[in-house]
């Protein structure tokens, strides 16, 4: 009797799949939730840039780029990141149309690669930025780019200030290697909330920007 159940809820499931969004645990990026509340599903890389140029090297150091007088400083400033989002159904056959998708915050992890576990901890980094995500149709995927913080000047100074105090290691120029691991939350129209994760790999250290 018990096994005859089971192959009825196993039965509904499948159909419930064709008609709508499915049961259980939406697909979508290691770590993502809230597909099968929102019908679509998510998937998103980061890619790391400063001075305009794509570059997973962070520069912790200021340097003068000419003695002068007046001597002139390299420019240095915040870390960001473009992140990529890839939006689509998690069934295209539905006939029920999902509502927009709003990210509304992100935290980056910042986790210290093997190779650098005895290098300074990076503080977990906290960002408010709305950004709307066009539900998409059919087979269709919407795309969507937005600029989000990678590595900020206070993180930057903390890692300075840690790695030059001689309680932590690193290799020359005092690089280390870590992963920045993004998770972005939000809702979609209807009030559903949704997750999903990304990540990527950087270094840290003294890096010459200096034109």
């Amino acid at each position: 009797m018990k096994s005859k159940y089971i192959l009825l809820f196993t039965v509904y499931c499948l159909l419930f799949t064709l008609f709508l969004w499915g049961c259980g645990d939406g697909p979508g990026s290691p770590g993502s939730e809230g597909s099968e509340k929102t019908g679509v599903i998510l998937d998103a890389y980061v890619t790391p840039v400063y001075l305009n140029k794509n570059t997973p090297d962070v520069d912790a150091f200021q340097d003068i780029c000419d003695p002068g007088p007046p001597p002139e400083y390299e420019e240095f400033t915040d870390h960001y990141a473009t992140v990529t989002i890839n939006a689509r159904l998690l069934n295209p056959n539905t006939t029920f149309q999902p509502g927009n998708l709003y990210v509304e915050k992100y935290t980056i992890e910042y986790r210290r690669s093997a190779d650098s576990i005895s290098s300074p901890p990076i503080e977990t980094y906290v960002g408010y930025s709305t950004i709307p995500i066009v539900a998409p149709t059919g087979s269709g995927v919407t795309t969507v780019e937005a600029s989000v913080m990678f590595v900020d000047l206070i993180r930057k100074e903390k890692y300075r200030t840690d790695v030059t105090s001689g309680q932590y290691s690193s290799g020359p120029s005092y690089i280390n290697n870590y992963t920045a691991i993004y998770t972005f939350e939000g809702k979609n129209d209807f009030g559903d909330k949704f997750k999903f994760k990304t990540q990527v790999d950087f270094s840290i250290g003294w890096y010459l920007n200096c034109d």
